[in-house]
C-alpha cells in the first residue's frame, strides 16, 4: 500500500513538472518576455525561500557549505530580479545599455565563485558569524550594480544586431570552469553531506553549466539557444531548492525526532539514575536506621529495666535517667533524619493510634517548661478543662509539631513569656449513625512576646532552611522546622498560621480535628508492673543478635513469662513447631531465614495458626511495617523495643491481668520556695559545676537530699539540670548565692 502511494505521489510530481514546462514554452509562443520574466521569477522566488528557509533553520543545519550558499543566493536572486526589469522590452531602464547581460554575467560569477569558495574557506569551520557573511555579500553586490549602473565600468557583454561580446563568451567558459571544479570538490567533500543532498547539488551544478554553454551560442535575446538556457537555469535552482529543503526541513524533522529520542534516552537513564540513587539512599538510610538502633535497644532496654528495680539506689535512678534522656534524644535525632529526607522525597507517613491527649500535653509542657527556665523565660500553658483524655490520631508527629513551635518560640525569645494555649472548639458527632461517636476540634497556639517576624520574612518563614530575624538567632537551627511542621499540618488536615509584629512576638496556631476515644486513666499510664495472675504464657523470641534476645529475656522473665530464643527465622519455625509458644517475637532482617520467610511459614502451617507473631525490627520504614502486617503479623514493634508499648499488646491478644505495683506520685514542688543551703555548700557545688564534675556534683547533691527535707525544691531543680548536663546554668544560678568572703592578706 505503502509502494503503491509513493508511486503514485512520484507520478504526481513528474506530470506536474511536465506541464508546468510545456506551460512556460507556450508562453514564449505567445510574448517572449512575458517566458523570460515568469522564468526568471521562478528562480528569484526559489532564491528567495533558499535564504529563508536556509535562515530559520541555520541552528539544525550543521553543514556550513549549505548556509553560505543559502545567503549567496540572496543577493545572486537579487541580481536576477534586477537582470529582469532591465531586460529589454520592459521599458524600465530608458538609457538601454546592455544592462540584463551584465546582470547576468555578474551573478553568474558570483554564483559559481560562491560554490568554490564555500569549500576552500568554510570546510574546516564548525561555526560561521552568518551576519558577517550577510554584510559581505550587501558590499558584493552594491559594488557589483553601481560598476554597472552608475560607474559603467562592466565590460560590454552583448551588442545589439552583433551577439556575444568576447568577453561574454570567455566568461561563460571560465564560469563553466569553475563549476567543474566545483563538482570535483563535492565529489571529494561527498562525505560532509547527505546522499540525497549531494546528488541534488551535483546535478545542479550540471544543469548550471549546461545553461552557461546555452549561452554561448545565441545571437538574438530572444533565441531558442537563450529559452533552453533559462530551461536549464530553472533545473539548477530548483534542484539546489531541493538540497535546502532536504537539509533545512525534513533532515530537522528527523533531527528533532532524534534529538527527542536521544533526550528520551537520557531522561530514562538519568530517572534510572535518580531512582538508583533514591533507593541507594533508602538503603543507606535504612541500614544506618537499623545499626544505630540496635545498641540503642539495649541501651534502652536495660535502662528500663533497671529503673523498674525498686531497690535500685537514689543515684543509680538519677543514672538511669540521664541514660534513658540521652538514648532517647539519640533516637529522636535518628527519627530527624530520617524525617528530613522523607521531606525531600513527599514521603511523610501519618501512624494512627489511640493515644492520650492530657499525657501529650503534660509531657511536652514539662520538657518546654525546663528549657524556659533555663533561659529565663515564664512558661505558661493554659488549656481548655473539658480537653478529651483521649483521641484517635499520630501522637508522634502531634508532638513533634508542638515541641517544634514551642521550641522556635523559646529560641526567639529573649526575655518574657511563652504561652501554650490548648482550647477545645467543640464536640460533634463523628457518624450520623452511631451519634456516641464523636470527634474534637481542638486549637493548638503557642505564642511569645519574642523578636517577632517582619512582613518580607512571613512570606518564605515556612520554606525550608529560611529563618527569620537576627544571625545570632539562626545560628541555632538548620531552619527545617517550621517547614517540616506545616507539611505535618497540613498530611493531617489541618494548615499552619502564624500572626506576627516585629518587636511583640509570635503566634502560631493550627486547628486539629481529632476522633474522641476511651483511653485509660493517668493511673494506669504510670503503672509498674511486678508480675501475671494465671498460667504464664511462653514467649518464642527470634533475633541473631544475642543482645536484643537478652533485652526480652531480661522485660518478660522476671514478671513471669516462659522464655525460649532462637538465633534466625529457620531455628525459630523449628522451636515454634516443637514447643507450641503463645507468642513469636520476630526480628525482620536474619540470616538463612528472615522474619518476613518466617512469618509466611508459620501462617501456612495449620498447627501453628493460633500463635500471635509480633514482629520487632531496627527499620524505620513503613514499607516494613505494611509488609509485615499484611503477611500476617499481629504487631509492629520499632526498636529500641519501649516496655510499656510490649506490655500493651501481650495485655491485648493474650487477654492478660497485670500484678501491679502502687505506683508513687511525686509531690508537687512548683509552688514551694526553694530554700538554699549554706553558703560552703553553695560554693562547693559551684566549684564542682565550674570544674565539670558531674559524678561528683550528682553524689553530693543526693547526700545533701537525705541532711534536710526543707531542700527537696532546691535538690529537684538541681537534678533538673544535672540531668541534661547544664552545668553552665547551674554556675550562673549558684554564682550570685555565693557568701563573699573576706580577702586574705
Amino acid at each position: 500500500m505503502t509502494k503503491t502511494i509513493g508511486a503514485f505521489e512520484k507520478s504526481s510530481h513528474i506530470f506536474l513538472t511536465i506541464l508546468i514546462l510545456t506551460g512556460l514554452y507556450l508562453t514564449s509562443l505567445y510574448h517572449y518576455l512575458l517566458f523570460h520574466s515568469l522564468a526568471e521569477l521562478f528562480s528569484i522566488v526559489v532564491a528567495f525561500c533558499l535564504f529563508l528557509i536556509a535562515w530559520n533553520s541555520k541552528k539544525y543545519i550543521e553543514n556550513n557549505y549549505l548556509i553560505f550558499i543559502a545567503i549567496a543566493y540572496l543577493f545572486i536572486g537579487s541580481l536576477d530580479l534586477l537582470h529582469t526589469l532591465s531586460y529589454k522590452g520592459m521599458g524600465i531602464f530608458i538609457d538601454y545599455n546592455d544592462y540584463a547581460t551584465k546582470l547576468w554575467i555578474a551573478a553568474r560569477y558570483i554564483e559559481s565563485i560562491t560554490l568554490l569558495v564555500g569549500f576552500i574557506f568554510l570546510a574546516g569551520f564548525k561555526r560561521v558569524n552568518l551576519y558577517w557573511l550577510i554584510w559581505a555579500y550587501a558590499l558584493i553586490f552594491t559594488l557589483t550594480v553601481a560598476s554597472i549602473f552608475y560607474w559603467k565600468l562592466f565590460p560590454d557583454c552583448f551588442i545589439e544586431g552583433q551577439g556575444l561580446t568576447s568577453f561574454k563568451k570567455i566568461s561563460e567558459y571560465v564560469i563553466s570552469l569553475i563549476l567543474l571544479l566545483d563538482i570535483g570538490l563535492l565529489f571529494k567533500n561527498q562525505g560532509k553531506f547527505a546522499k540525497d543532498v549531494f546528488k541534488f547539488l551535483i546535478w545542479s551544478v550540471v544543469f548550471t553549466i549546461l545553461s552557461e554553454l546555452a549561452f554561448t551560442f545565441y545571437i538574438s535575446n530572444y533565441g531558442f539557444s537563450n529559452l533552453v538556457g533559462h530551461y536549464f537555469k530553472i533545473f539548477s535552482f530548483y534542484l539546489v531548492y531541493k538540497a535546502i529543503i532536504q537539509t533545512g526541513l525534513r533532515q530537522p524533522y528527523d533531527l528533532i525526532f532524534r534529538e527527542l529520542l536521544i533526550k528520551e534516552k537520557s531522561l530514562e537513564k538519568a530517572k534510572k539514575a535518580a531512582d538508583s540513587a533514591n533507593l541507594a539512599k533508602s538503603r543507606f538510610l535504612a541500614n544506618m536506621s537499623h545499626e544505630l538502633r540496635t545498641p540503642l535497644n539495649g541501651i534502652l532496654g536495660y535502662a528500663q529495666i533497671l529503673k523498674s528495680d525498686p531497690d535500685a539506689l537514689t543515684t543509680q535512678q538519677h543514672g538511669l535517667d540521664v541514660i534513658e534522656q540521652s538514648g532517647s534524644h539519640l533516637l529522636t535525632l535518628i527519627d530527624d533524619v530520617l524525617d528530613l529526607a522523607k521531606v525531600e522525597s513527599g514521603k511523610i507517613e501519618l501512624y494512627q493510634s489511640d493515644f492520650s491527649l492530657t499525657s501529650l500535653i503534660r509531657g511536652v509542657s514539662e520538657i518546654i517548661r525546663i528549657r524556659a527556665e533555663l533561659e529565663g523565660i515564664t512558661f505558661c500553658l493554659k488549656k481548655s478543662a473539658n480537653l478529651p483524655a483521649g483521641v484517635h490520631g499520630d501522637e508522634k508527629r502531634l508532638r513533634q509539631i508542638l515541641l517544634n513551635l514551642l521550641g522556635n518560640a523559646i529560641k526567639f525569645t529573649a526575655k518574657g513569656s511563652v504561652t501554650f494555649r490548648i482550647q477545645d472548639r467543640g464536640l460533634q458527632s463523628a457518624d450520623l449513625k452511631d451519634p456516641k461517636s464523636e470527634i474534637s476540634k481542638i486549637r493548638f497556639a503557642v505564642e511569645d512576646t519574642g523578636i517577632g517576624i517582619s512582613p518580607e520574612d512571613l512570606k518564605s518563614i515556612f520554606d525550608p532552611f529560611q529563618q527569620a530575624g537576627d544571625p545570632d538567632y539562626k545560628a541555632k537551627g538548620t531552619g527545617l522546622g517550621l517547614a517540616i511542621s506545616r507539611n505535618l499540618a497540613e498530611l493531617m488536615g489541618s494548615r499552619l498560621y502564624v500572626e506576627s509584629q516585629i518587636g511583640s512576638g509570635s503566634t502560631f496556631r493550627f486547628d486539629l480535628t481529632l476522633p474522641v476515644v476511651q483511653y485509660k486513666s493517668e493511673i494506669q499510664e504510670t503503672r509498674q508492673i511486678i508480675g501475671i495472675k494465671g498460667k504464664p504464657p511462653t514467649i518464642l523470641t527470634v533475633d541473631d543478635n544475642r543482645e536484643n534476645r537478652m533485652v526480652l529475656l531480661d522485660m518478660l522473665r522476671p514478671l513471669g513469662f516462659n522464655v525460649l530464643e532462637a538465633v534466625n527465622g529457620r531455628d525459630g519455625l523449628d522451636k515454634a513447631m516443637d514447643s507450641q509458644p503463645d507468642v513469636i517475637i520476630t526480628d525482620l532482617v536474619m540470616p538463612e531465614m528472615d522474619g518476613f520467610e518466617l512469618i509466611r511459614n508459620i501462617r501456612q502451617a495449620p498447627e501453628l495458626q493460633k500463635i500471635i507473631i509480633f514482629t520487632v525490627s531496627a527499620s524505620a520504614f513503613a514499607e516494613d511495617k505494611t509488609r509485615s502486617i499484611t503477611m500476617g503479623s499481629d504487631a509492629f514493634l520499632a526498636k529500641p523495643v519501649q516496655a510499656d508499648r510490649l506490655f500493651e499488646e501481650l495485655e491485648h491478644h493474650l487477654n492478660l491481668t497485670w500484678l501491679e505495683r502502687e505506683p508513687v506520685e511525686a509531690p508537687d514542688l512548683s509552688d514551694r520556695p526553694i530554700i538554699l543551703p549554706p553558703p560552703e555548700t553553695i560554693a562547693e557545688l559551684y566549684e564542682l559545676s565550674m570544674d565539670g564534675e558531674i559524678g561528683e556534683l550528682t553524689e553530693r547533691v543526693s547526700a545533701l537530699a537525705q541532711s534536710d527535707a526543707r531542700l527537696e525544691p532546691f535538690i529537684h531543680k538541681m537534678n533538673r539540670l544535672i540531668k541534661i548536663y547544664q552545668l553552665g546554668k547551674i554556675s550562673e544560678w549558684l554564682a550570685p548565692h555565693i557568701k563573699k568572703r573576706k580577702k586574705e592578706i
